[in-house]
């Protein structure tokens, strides 16, 4: 059997094979030579980030067999498409503050959904600041910190202004007509915008009238005047889509693709939910009373709003090809966390089961040899932060939580992390009165879930990944587990003392 050590600095590292610690360091030293040698002198690789909000996996590029999202596959055959990577807090304000950051949500102090990370570590620099402290140019287009969706789209939202030399405010008829969209059921009353609440909108117009097609629009007029053979400078460009962020929203060529008499929605089996604890139910408002024909008209609205952004990244990633941009450019596409659509009974977010934990990931970059289009390596989103730095010979700042993980770029069928830690807490978004407030937290290792709310006080869950993909039987009970589980709980703790240990 091989030795395994806990690489860098003292934290909880992925376990890697001693003898393959001198291959992983000649891949890192190789990438490097042969991106000095790729590029002019003068030239340093730019970094193209794409944004999605509420994107689930549920997308042809990952094997859906409904979903068509063909610039997406483009991307994979160019890149590395992460299988199973995770977020650190299924909600968008903590999530993208922990990726942009470096830091876990207990390190960087958002936990909720109107916290600024500057607040608390006023200190941090983020991932596009960095960028912008090594000479290059850095903009943001739409949501890439978090906004209110849609009260907020075509404002500034809950931005980080110190991170960018421009920004964009895109907002099209998704949001000037918002009369149009449909909820679910009644709003709670105040509620005007209801961006919290399953609804779609049906606005009509073409591609280039909604908020995301003028996004796109924006950053190509970037790219053009932005070129680095234009300015002498790299660029860093991080493009938000909003959708498909509820309201789910396209064009109508985009309902047109799904008919809704032909589309398979997940049933409801509320059986399911006897061995679950009450504090990892998230029940959303009306979802429960849901009819067949409602799930299936949010489930076209959905897909719709799915292959829509697809449409946009293929037009954004085609005039990168244009301006010969692709051979210099490290693109980077990413959902803040996933969504569920009708698992368990639950939609949306909010929760620790793997629908809305794992979040798509496709990284494409022009100065690595490809071996393989698909890792199956676990990766969390925080795991970005250095290894984008990485890819571009930056210096990764001290604090960062994340690890690089470059050589998987190379040799994506290596193992990477031991776990993956995400966090929530049980009462964000529940409509139900005396439900439990706890913080829950989880880990996925290669075969196992496991999951802690309260440090157990209001229950724990077990899944067994290798014959239990959809997480419907809770093990946490079962004697036949009682080792593994105590091997998790172990874990778990080690994972939660690591991702709250603040440093600078």
């Amino acid at each position: 059997m091989s030795r395994s050590l806990n690489l860098n600095r003292g934290r909880l590292r992925p376990l890697i094979p001693i003898e393959n610690i001198m291959r992983v360091n000649l891949y890192r030293s190789m990438l490097l030579i042969f991106l000095s040698f790729s590029l002019n002198a003068t030239e340093k690789p730019n970094v193209l980030l794409i944004m999605v909000d509420d994107m689930n996996t549920m997308l042809s590029t990952y094997g859906d067999t409904q979903v068509k999202t063909p610039n997406l596959e483009k991307l994979k055959a160019n890149g590395i498409q992460f299988n199973r990577a995770y977020v650190q807090y299924p909600q968008c304000t903590a999530s993208r503050a922990s990726m942009l950051t470096g830091l876990y949500p207990g390190q960087n102090g958002v936990t909720q959904l109107r916290q600024h990370f500057r607040n608390y570590v006023p200190w941090v620099k983020t991932l596009p600041q960095v960028f912008k402290e090594n000479g290059y140019y850095t903009a943001r287009v739409g949501k890439i910190f978090h906004y209110d969706v849609p009260r907020e789209m075509g404002t500034d939202g809950m931005d980080d202004p110190i991170s960018w030399i421009d920004k964009y405010n895109p907002v099209g008829i998704d949001r000037t007509d918002h009369k149009k969209t449909k909820w679910l059921g009644p709003r709670k009353p105040k509620d005007k915008w209801g961006g919290g609440a399953i609804s779609w909108i049906r606005a009509g117009g073409s591609s280039q009238e909604h908020t995301d097609g003028i996004a796109t629009q924006q950053a190509i007029k970037i790219l053009d005047s932005k070129h680095p053979k234009k300015t002498g400078d790299p660029f860093f460009l991080a493009v938000g889509y909003f959708r498909p962020h509820v309201p789910f929203g396209a064009p109508e060529k985009f309902f047109d693709l799904y008919p809704v008499e032909k589309i398979k929605f997940i049933k409801d089996d509320l059986k399911d939910r006897d061995d679950i604890p009450t504090a990892a139910l998230s029940d959303d408002h009306h979802t429960l009373k849901m009819t067949d024909d409602q799930r299936r008209e949010a489930y076209q609205a959905y897909f719709a709003s799915i292959s829509f952004v697809d449409e946009q990244i293929g037009a954004l990633l085609a005039h990168l090809e244009l301006l010969n941009l692709t051979k210099s450019t490290i693109v980077v596409f990413v959902s803040d966390h996933g969504f569920l659509m009708g698992q368990h009974g639950l939609w949306q977010k909010k929760n620790l089961f793997e629908e809305s934990v794992r979040t798509p990931l496709i990284i494409a970059s022009p100065f690595t040899h490809l071996n393989s289009n698909e890792s199956d390596a676990l990766v969390e989103i925080i795991d970005i932060y250095p290894t984008i730095l990485e890819l571009t010979g930056i210096a990764i700042p001290k604090h960062a939580s994340g690890i690089s993980f470059t050589h998987l770029l190379e040799n994506p069928d290596q193992k990477f992390r031991e776990s993956a830690f995400s966090q929530t807490d049980s009462k964000a978004g529940k409509t139900r009165p005396g439900f439990p407030k706890a913080v829950g937290y989880s880990i996925r290792t290669d075969r196992f879930r496991y999951t802690e709310w309260g440090s157990g006080e209001y229950g724990a869950e077990l899944y067994d990944h290798s014959n239990d993909k959809n997480e419907l039987n809770n093990l946490i009970s079962n004697p036949t587990f009682q080792l593994e589980k105590i091997k998790l709980q172990s874990l778990l703790k080690q994972r939660i003392q690591e991702a709250q240990t603040k440093k600078r």
